[in-house]
């Protein structure tokens, strides 16, 4: 499976430059498709281990798989889903939510996960640029979503996966419910559907440095491909750590392991870096619908979870937590993640906290269909400062602000070049050809450095977005929201670091003359804003905001001011109750 060819990927009706052929290292043996991975458990066996856990519920993966066969015969015999067709998954994390994945990719449909703390007006944005035909969601999400119902022509069905929720809810002619759409279908055969490898499986919306979220559109191949490389770089760093530490290779093993899944589905890291490849593992994956550091702690222990892959403030959570020692936590095998910044001490804390548990790092985007590289054990103790090497099947190079390429050891903007970029965003070619060049080498809007062995460093971003928990957040949307504040003249969002959310969200403000500018008030104007994206630290500047050569405001100076303490927050200079 792990042998690599090339092939000139024509990318199924593109029209940017890219698509016209680009020659990409390729694994020519390891499956193609998404309906090829989602069989790996049935024809190898596996069909009774355990696949899903979700609260009281458990589902084998026969199971998991005769629902989303019922749920992929609904879509198509029922409700009129054709190959193309966009469906979005607005929810929390509960099984639904990778049954409907299963379902609408292996029928030929676009899977749309859409971010869950979305509110109303992105909501109609996010369903409006994507086409959605059928929307499933849950109660809480329906209530954002109701509104907008008679305004999306293209939204024909909405499924809902639990009960009303509240006293509000409000019925609609387009709402069903899951089990009902489901359950007619009940026995039925997964419909027949002859996968191009070069078709769009997902979209997913991430934050960039326009003010609405872009479409990310990730094809079978490139998705199989980012899955494949994974593995074979998971088996590389296991190999290599092992030999650093002296310990001989193992015996192959029938021990399929199980993981937590406590990141939200809708983020690239849920769905594909872990629910995808715990899929290919066979492993069980165990549903955490909210972060809750003790109940994850429970679940480590009954469910003997032996991956755990979150964003460092979880693990952080977790060993802090006063209870941390009365749970067994021995199972695990591995213990890190990505999304933000991890502090360089959390290697080494892993390494002390659990008891056999080896710290593991990464980096991927959206648009590389997850995991780049990765780095593990001690591999990572030699390079705590590092998110790894590339997988294999993917390039990585360090190029200067004039596209060309930067020697070892010299900061720059990282490039990627792999069968896993994204084939385009949807409906955005303008913002496609800035992204990816005419030869296929994907410009991340990152900065980073390729040391001599080939190990990447980051260190800070070109493009406008702040990266709070794992969570991206356009500067531009929050900028817009806070303008809505009628004292705001002119204002900057800037990230500010954080010890473990990596960054939170700084707004600089000039207001207006005669203004009184207070951070609660900011905060109430962001009506548009989730919360997740609202300001935590405000700065007040003395005069109008400082420009660059080209007229825009120069948000380097704005940040050299802050840091060298020449501008106070509002919470510096007098210290404030927590928000």
């Amino acid at each position: 499976m792990f042998e690599l060819g090339e092939e000139v990927i024509r990318h199924e009706g593109g029209s940017a430059a890219h698509h016209k052929g680009v020659k990409v290292p390729v694994f020519p043996n390891g499956p193609q498709t998404l309906p090829e991975v989602f069989n790996i458990p049935i024809s190898q066996g596996a069909q009774k281990n355990e696949f899903l856990v979700y609260e009281d519920k458990r589902y084998t993966y026969e199971q998991g798989y005769a629902e989303a066969a019922a749920l992929g015969a609904a879509l198509v015999n029922d409700y009129g889903v054709e190959r193309g067709d966009r469906v979005c998954m607005l929810s929390k994390n509960r099984h639904e939510y990778i049954v409907a994945f299963i379902a609408i990719t292996s029928i030929g449909a676009v899977f749309v996960p859409m971010n869950s703390y979305w509110k109303t007006k992105e909501l109609e944005y996010g369903l409006e640029n994507s086409g959605t035909k059928v929307l499933i969601c849950d109660a809480d999400r329906y209530a954002n979503a109701e509104p907008l119902l008679d305004k999306l022509p293209e939204l024909q069905k909405v499924f809902l996966c639990d009960g009303p929720g509240s006293d509000a809810f409000k019925p609609h002619a387009k709402l069903t419910t899951y089990n009902e759409a489901v359950g007619k279908r009940r026995g039925a055969s997964m419909p027949p559907f002859t996968a191009n490898k070069d078709g769009n499986a997902i979209i997913m919306y991430t934050s960039g440095t326009t003010g609405h979220p872009k479409g990310v559109v990730l094809t079978h191949r490139s998705i199989t491909h980012a899955l494949v490389g994974t593995v074979a770089k998971g088996a590389i760093n296991t190999a290599v750590s092992n030999a650093l530490a002296g310990t001989p290779p193992s015996e192959p093993s029938d021990t399929v392991g199980a993981t937590m899944l406590n990141v939200p589905l809708f983020h690239v890291t849920g769905l594909l870096a872990v629910c995808f490849i715990s899929i290919v593992a066979k492993r069980k994956i165990v549903l955490l619908s909210k972060w809750e550091p003790e109940k994850a702690l429970q679940i480590i222990e009954r469910e003997k979870i032996s991956s755990f892959s979150g964003v460092p403030t979880m693990v952080l959570d977790l060993m802090a937590h006063p209870n941390f020692s009365k749970y067994d936590t021995s199972s695990l095998d591995t213990v890190g993640g990505g999304g933000a910044a991890p502090p360089t001490t959390m290697v080494k804390d892993v390494s002390t906290k659990f008891k056999r548990a080896a710290p593991l790092q990464g980096f991927g985007m959206t648009e590389t269909s997850g995991v780049t590289g990765s780095t593990v054990g001690e591999i990572y103790k030699l390079k705590p400062t590092s998110c790894g090497s590339a997988i294999p099947g993917l390039y990585y190079e360090i190029w200067d602000d004039n596209d060309k390429p930067l020697p070892p050891g010299q900061k720059g903007n990282l490039m990627v070049k792999a069968a896993s970029v994204l084939k385009e965003y949807w409906r955005n070619p303008e913002a496609t050809a800035k992204t990816i060049t005419p030869d296929g080498w994907l410009r991340t809007g990152d900065v980073g450095m390729l040391d001599e062995d080939g190990y990447l460093h980051l260190g800070g971003r070109t493009k406008e977005i702040i990266i709070r928990g794992g969570e991206n957040i356009s500067c531009v949307a929050v900028e817009d929201g806070v303008y809505q504040h009628p004292g705001v003249a002119e204002c900057a969002a800037i990230p500010v670091a954080h010890p473990t959310l990596g960054e939170e969200v700084g707004i600089v403000v000039y207001p207006k003359p005669g203004a009184e500018v207070t951070l609660e008030a900011i905060r109430a104007a962001c009506v548009d804003l989730a919360s997740f994206e609202l300001p935590t630290h405000l700065y007040i500047w003395p005069d109008q905001l400082p420009r660059g050569a080209t007229g825009k405001i120069f948000k380097r100076g704005i940040r050299d001011a802050i840091d060298n303490g020449k501008i106070l927050s509002e919470q510096q200079k007098k210290p404030a109750a927590k928000l």
